[in-house]
């Protein structure tokens, strides 16, 4: 028997050499496949510029609520629930909080507050504000610190938020399944307050 009979069982080493290259080969290239298919995945939501979030923001201002029309009557933002009047205002907590304030129709109402990855921060509604009205004020930690040495903050009836960030968004509901109920919420959401709100130093 020769040297390679008796070590390959006939066959030559290297085809085996070979086989077992293209193996390693193979899984190393399925190894770095998956590895980029898990990063893309985990970028995407950090990319992307077309989810719900951005739509609302594209579609909202910074100085109150805008109203949010049904699908095809206004701004491209879908699945909004007909029985409701939306509105939405973005906030930017970078040179002073936001101040939220409205005196919602009798209806039922609620309004949550949305993180760039569309996670709800706060949410609150008619039954579980003071009297019914949304009195709310935003900050970042610095400002929220700041309000605490404040004299001059008065914050016995304000739902004060601390955000994680500076940049936010605030979706506001009224229960409306009438037009005239529509048209009495559009009043109350166009006199919503949605605006900076500097703080007082203290002293």
């Amino acid at each position: 028997m020769s040297m390679v009979d008796e070590f390959s069982g006939g066959r030559p080493l290297f085809s085996r050499r070979r086989l077992w290259g293209f193996l390693a080969w193979a899984l190393g290239v399925a190894l770095l496949a998956a590895a980029v298919h898990i990063v893309v995945i985990f970028m995407v939501p950090r990319m992307t510029t077309s989810d719900g979030w951005w739509r609302l923001a594209n579609a909202s201002g910074s100085d109150g609520f805008t109203l949010l029309a049904p699908d095809g009557e206004g701004p491209a933002i879908t699945g909004l629930d007909p029985l409701f009047v939306h509105g939405a205002c973005r906030l930017s907590l970078k040179e002073a909080p936001a101040s939220l304030s409205f005196s919602g129709p009798n209806n039922f109402w609620s309004l949550a507050l949305y993180l760039k990855r569309g996670t709800v921060l706060f949410s609150v509604n008619d039954r579980t504000a003071v009297d019914g009205k949304l009195d709310m004020l935003v900050v970042d930690p610095i400002q929220n610190a700041m309000l605490k040495e404040s004299a001059g903050a008065e914050l016995d009836q304000t739902i004060v938020v601390e955000a994680p960030q500076d940049d936010l968004m605030a979706l506001v509901r009224f229960y409306a399944p009438t037009p005239r109920e529509r048209q009495i919420a559009a009043e109350h959401l166009e006199a919503a307050e949605c605006a900076p709100a500097p703080i007082q130093p203290a002293g």
